[in-house]
Formats: C-alpha cells, structure tokens, sequence
C-alpha cells in the first residue's frame, strides 16, 4: 500500500463472479490504468459479500501484482447496500466512488464526475437515461420497462423528483458525505441506492447527475425477486423517513455516542 493517503478510493461490492474472470481482470486493470494516467494517489477496495463459489480466490489472484488494493474479506452475506457501506467507510480517499465489479459503466467515466466536485457537488451519480448517456447494450426490455415504471416510484416515495436514475452502480461521494450519510442508513439490500440519496438530499448535500455510458453485461444477479425487494425497501425507507429513524436533525457524532450509551 502507498504511505500517502490516497485522494481517491473505488470500491468494489462482490459476490458471486467466479464465472467472470476476464470481466474482473479487466475492469481492475482499467482503473489501475485510468488512476496512473490521472497521476493522484488511489486506493481499491474488494469487498467480498460471503460469496459461495470461487470469488475469494480469483480476486486474490486477479489482484496480486497489483498495489493500492485492500480485500474485506467477509464471509456472511449481507447484501450489497451493506457491503458498499463497508466499504466506503472503511476507505480513506477525499473522494470515494463505488461501482460493480463487472465494469458495466467504465472507470473513465469517472473524468467526468472530477469537474462537478470542483463546482461545489458533494455527491455525483451517474445516469443511464439522460439525453446524452449512451447505452451501448441494452437489458432485456422487460426490465428497462420495471426499471422506468419504478423510478416513477421511488421518485414519488422519496422525494428525489427529477432524478431519472437513482439505481444505477456508479457514485462518487465526498469524504464529508459518506461520513455523515452512510452510518445513519438502514437498508441493506437494493433500496440503499435512493436511501442513500434521499439523506443526502434531506440533510443539503448537492447532487448532481451526469450521464454515463453503460453496457448490460447479460449475467447480471437481478431478477424479480431484486425488484420485490427494491420495492419493499422503498416502504421501509419512507416509514423510517417518517419515524425519524435517520435523525437528520443531529450531527453524526452526537448519533455515535447515543449509540455507545
């Protein structure tokens, strides 16, 4: 590892990928390369989700001639809402962006994120249905269909009116921003996404949203039961809104310590 506190971090939810070994070792090697062109320290962080087959050792084979990489090596799975929580907290760059392991949006999407950090955001997601995003595989049409009619949902059950996706697996946040969202946030699973983003909002983090280009990468984990899920994370999400449960109202610090009384 680098002595020098890295400026950026990637981090990395994975389960299941033993099946994909040139996916893996191509998206690992883009964003040694796109971090070595950028010249700024970097670190990546593998977050293993209690995957069941070979996952744990094609990543440490995948990894081992490279620097700057950390591997939590978690044997229990707990989802990938928990996972990224992990692993954004754990990291330490100034800048933190998680994003899947498949590479279905590209690291080099990342230089056009940089510029709204620079422009005051405190959060940055990437969106596969602005006008200038460019989807270059396309999912089944079923599931662009669920997909649409969902985030009329989620848009209404949470407020983020006018953000067209908030599913999509690539966001960067600020160090300030993870540290103040991600410990209040409860949903494990697929809800974590507009949760996330939803405390964001509430608590007057600006978020932006920048068109990326996406390819479907056809062995995708989400199926319907993925869908179930997101939609009762979306109750959950807007009861606990109503509950309170995200304390907005306090620092972070002052929920940490009520939580060590």
């Amino acid at each position: 590892m680098q002595n020098t506190k890295p400026v950026y971090s990637v981090v990395i939810p994975t389960y299941n990928e033993f099946s994909k070994p040139e996916e893996m070792e191509s998206h690992l090697s883009s964003i040694k390369s796109f971090f070595s062109r950028l010249g700024q320290p970097y670190e990546i962080i593998i977050v293993l989700d209690g995957p069941n087959d070979g996952t744990p050792g094609l990543v440490r084979e995948k990894t081992k001639d490279m620097d700057h990489v950390r591997v939590i090596d978690r044997k229990e799975n707990k989802g990938k809402g928990y996972s990224v929580r992990e692993g954004m907290l754990a990291a330490e760059g100034q800048i933190r962006l998680f994003t899947d392991m498949d590479g279905a949006t590209p690291i080099a999407m990342l230089e056009r994120f940089i510029p709204k950090f620079q422009e005051g955001a405190d959060i940055v997601i990437g969106s596969r249905d602005l006008k200038e995003s460019q989807v270059k595989i396309h999912q089944p049409k079923w599931k662009e269909w669920i997909g649409d009619f969902g985030n009329l949902f989620i848009q209404a059950g949470t407020g983020l009116w006018g953000m067209k996706d908030t599913q999509c697996g690539f966001k960067v946040l600020t160090e300030k921003a993870v540290k103040d969202i991600m410990p209040r946030m409860t949903v494990d699973r697929w809800g974590f996404d507009f949760e996330m983003l939803m405390v964001g909002q509430r608590l007057g983090y600006k978020i932006v949203e920048v068109p990326v280009d996406w390819l479907d990468k056809g062995e995708s984990l989400v199926g319907i039961s993925a869908y179930i899920g997101t939609f009762r994370d979306l109750i959950r999400v807007r009861w606990n809104m109503l509950r309170g449960v995200y304390k907005l109202g306090k620092k972070i610090n002052e929920i940490e310590m009520r939580k060590m009384d």
